[in-house]
């Protein structure tokens, strides 16, 4: 049977072709437009040799023109790939390489930027939603025309529910990004339950602040479209300036948010809440890194009839795994807000190191089943076999199970509460980062003998400090800008601080309480 993520999702939004889907606040894109274009792109992905289960880099800036890019590369049966365009040309070499794109989709001001970490015989499809198209290869435009120029032709669906419908990078510690593979099963499992859940309608309007290679972004892309909204999307501006992004959601009339901790944070911090503030927004929906109970207790005394629900899910789960929502704010500050219980059909365990359930209300590793698990990661055989395993477990009958690194208990009623991470891997403002890739890059400066990223707790929010050890003298502010050419700036540490040699415990492990005292006794910026 065909796979009818699009079909349904896009085709019965169609009732009303003349709705605005998306819009950036400077240009938008109604449902017809939506399907008009992404019918053509696909034609023309087809015709250029793309097919079922190949994928397609999307290099293209955060605006609305995004949505029906990746519609059109769905409607071709292939697989979208969003790079981010700010991230260090030696990321997206690490990508193109991993992934192997058949065609690379950009916008004009995004494509030369990506010519330098392209193999020469890569093709670039340039597209421009107002007009122009164009196909260039060896760097040599092969030919330009008119997008509408083009006979719309209405594609045949070829797609399973168990094809790819995405692919996302992640950190990985080996010092090399992981792609994460998911399915069209798992997004329509995700949606599905997440517009009868949240109760979605067609006249919701959703504010979308993650980058679209951020998992963050599933929510923002297609609960509009499978419920007939209107998807918002908030700029890099909105979203650095706390009475910039209140300002665009008032003028956008959102109606529900789902945004990452740190950004809710941000705002309360700021002092722009305030009771007459964004009326029409009555769901707020916050996760990718633990909120500060004060802060949440702050937001629901500002905005007692609002919504709010805590949210819970990794990368290779498609999204929202758990969901807690919030009933009362938290009675002390020092509370650990919920995730929650599992989202339809997923399932949840607490393992011990050997993998055998905890006692009720210990502390062990949080583990994960359902139809949101995806394949696994992209060209890693032995890391998914690692992280994804089958077992019966608790006399469920045998599936696979996710490994999250995430330690969490369970309270008497049931709900799980997340404590941390039981390995080397935080989260930074809801990007998931394994401090071993940073490790990897410092260690590729020349200077450097030896290098140790932690994590401290500055002011509710976790901070990334640096140490190294040199072999000569270093200008800290030099090797942060070299840093920044090789990763994406949320990984680069806030400081970097000098050390004579990095603690190990006896048998050689890293001392990392250690770091990070000395990390919170110096307050010093380096570099």
């Amino acid at each position: 049977m065909a796979d009818q993520l699009v079909q349904q999702y896009l085709d019965e939004s169609l009732a009303s072709e003349d709705k605005v889907a998306c819009t950036d606040g400077r240009k938008s894109h109604t449902y017809g437009q939506l399907t008009h274009f992404s019918n053509r792109l696909a034609a023309l992905l087809r015709q250029w040799g793309v097919g079922r289960q190949d994928r397609v880099l999307l290099f293209m800036r955060r605006t609305a023109d995004f949505i029906p890019a990746i519609l059109g590369v769905l409607k071709a049966d292939a697989v979208y790939v969003p790079v981010d365009p700010k991230s260090p040309p030696e990321r997206w070499s690490q990508i193109v390489d991993d992934c192997s794109p058949a065609v690379v989709l950009s916008d004009g001001p995004s494509a030369n930027s990506l010519k330098s970490a392209l193999p020469l015989h890569m093709p670039v499809i340039q597209i421009d939603t107002d007009g122009d198209i164009s196909f260039t290869v060896n760097g040599i435009r092969q030919f330009q025309d008119e997008m509408g120029s083009h006979p719309e032709i209405i594609p045949t669906y070829r797609n399973v529910p168990d094809d790819l419908a995405y692919i996302l990078y992640t950190s990985g510690s080996t010092g090399k990004p992981k792609g994460v593979m998911i399915s069209h099963r798992n997004i329509r499992n995700y949606i599905d339950w997440a517009v009868e859940y949240f109760g979605i309608r067609s006249v919701d309007r959703i504010l979308g602040t993650a980058p679209f290679h951020f998992d963050m972004s599933t929510f923002d892309l297609w609960c509009p479209i499978k419920a007939g909204g209107t998807l918002c999307l908030a700029n890099e501006g909105h979203t650095m300036f706390p009475e910039k992004l209140l300002g665009y959601m008032e003028d956008q009339k959102v109606t529900i948010w789902k945004g990452i901790s740190s950004l809710l944070f941000y705002l309360e911090r700021a002092g722009v809440l305030n009771a007459d503030r964004i009326p029409d927004l009555d769901r707020v929906l916050f996760g990718g890194d633990a909120l500060p109970a004060r802060t949440l207790t702050r937001w629901m005394e500002v905005f007692p009839s609002k919504s709010f629900f805590n949210v819970y899910g990794p990368t290779e789960a498609t999204g929202i795994s758990f969901c807690y929502p919030v009933q009362e704010p938290p009675d002390n500050p020092g509370d650990r807000i919920p995730i929650g219980l599992p989202c339809k059909g997923m399932q949840a365990v607490l393992l011990d190191q050997d993998q055998i359930p905890v006692p009720f209300g210990e502390i062990g590793e949080l583990c994960l089943a359902g139809p949101g698990l995806s394949r696994g990661y992209l060209n890693e055989a032995d890391r998914t076999a690692d992280l994804f395993f089958r077992a019966e477990i608790n006399g469920a009958p045998l599936q696979t199970w996710y490994r999250t690194g995430d330690l969490a208990f369970q309270r008497d009623d049931g709900h799980y509460v997340f404590v941390g991470r039981g390995d080397n891997q935080v989260k930074i403002m809801g990007y998931r980062v394994e401090l071993g890739e940073i490790e990897q890059a410092l260690l590729g400066i020349d200077g450097v003998r030896d290098a140790v990223v932690v994590a401290v707790n500055r002011g509710g929010l976790p901070e990334l400090v640096g140490f190294i050890e040199e072999t000569k003298t270093l200008d800290l502010g030099q090797a942060l800008s070299k840093l920044r050419e090789r990763i994406p700036g949320y990984m680069v540490p806030r400081r970097l601080l000098r050390i004579a040699e990095i603690p190990r415990c006896g048998r050689g492990k890293v001392d990392r309480a250690a770091l990070r005292n000395m990390a919170m006794e110096n307050s010093h910026v380096d570099g």
